[in-house]
């Protein structure tokens, strides 16, 4: 074999080696807190993982390509398992009286962006709305006149800024909820269904605290859905990606399916210092963390919405009301 030849091999090992440890660090991800964030990365990273296993084959370095076969299949079966509704590309023509649109968006503390989402077209037309991180003393009233407020809605201190218009919600009384002081979402009464609205632990808090917490918090929400009859939605920044095992422990629990808003890789948040960069175009590099999950519920149409200007976007989903 030429030195030139082993310095070709070398270099597909290289790539191969650094695509595996992209693999292990996502694998590992939901074990650790430091890697709760970079776990998010996990889709991106089978593209990567494939180009590896690639690199592997084409360099002939045969053991590593079992390897990183097998670390793939791990990655596909944590992916795969979830269950997941995905909306029709061509949705049927339905009675428009049945149609019910809704919208959820973390703000992030951002009046221009809570600004920006009420003037979106598909939002101007949601029966209800889910908010996170709401500014305090906003005018929702104001902003969102279109939506049926049967209560007056401020900012609540009880949720964390999380709120929710067109439905009549259930006073947070302690029911989701992990620590004294801090109820992470609410419940609302829809015709027809039962809301949930939320807004999780972010994970990379503290020491491993963040991570315990946000685990515990999908528990609750888990045991708490359960126990509610008949059609339910819930919605909002769940801080964990699809394929983290206390994620899918909630669908299982609470016989749930993660809506697949845009398809199965289309994602919802990103770091602010990437918003109006070449970053942003990246495809497949936002994280998908904010989540629409039904029960007995029919969805015409879900995608994600455009930049509001918030490090989040927004969901926009429009259901068949049940009878």
């Amino acid at each position: 074999m030429t030195i030139l030849a082993w310095i070709v091999r070398l270099a597909l090992g290289l790539v191969g080696l650094a695509t595996m440890g992209l693999c292990g660090l996502a694998l590992a991800a939901p074990f650790h807190w430091i890697l709760a964030l970079f776990g998010a990365w996990d889709r991106l990273i089978i593209v990567f993982g494939i180009v590896g296993l690639g690199a592997f084959w084409l360099g002939k370095w045969r053991v590593m390509t079992v390897l990183q076969g097998v670390a793939l299949l791990a990655l596909l079966f944590f992916n795969v398992r979830v269950p997941t509704d995905y909306s029709p590309l061509f949705p049927k023509k339905s009675d428009p009286s049945r149609e019910f649109v809704m919208a959820w968006a973390n703000i992030h503390d951002n009046r221009l962006a809570l600004k920006s989402l009420a003037s979106l077209p598909e939002v101007k037309k949601a029966r209800a709305i889910g908010l996170g991180e709401v500014p305090a003393f906003s005018n929702l009233q104001e902003l969102f006149p279109a939506v049926d407020q049967p209560e007056s809605t401020i900012p609540s201190k009880e949720t964390w800024g999380v709120e929710t218009l067109g439905c009549r919600v259930v006073l947070p009384d302690g029911e989701l909820s992990v620590s004294k002081g801090r109820n992470f979402g609410l419940k609302a009464r829809c015709d027809g269904f039962t809301l949930f609205v939320l807004h999780l632990q972010n994970p990379t808090r503290g020491r491993g605290e963040g991570l315990g917490i946000r685990n515990l918090e999908l528990g609750v929400l888990g045991e708490t859905v359960a126990k509610e009859p008949g059609p339910v939605l819930v919605m909002g920044d769940f801080n964990t990606t699809p394929s983290a095992l206390p994620f899918y422990r909630l669908l299982k629990a609470a016989n749930l399916n993660r809506v697949a808003c845009g398809g199965p890789n289309a994602g919802t948040w990103r770091p602010i210092y990437w918003s109006g960069t070449t970053m942003d175009r990246i495809p497949g590099i936002r994280v998908t963390i904010d989540h629409i999950l039904v029960r007995d519920l029919e969805v015409q149409a879900c995608h994600v919405g455009p930049d509001i200007g918030s490090d989040h976007f927004p969901l926009i989903v429009t259901l068949t009301q049940p009878n």
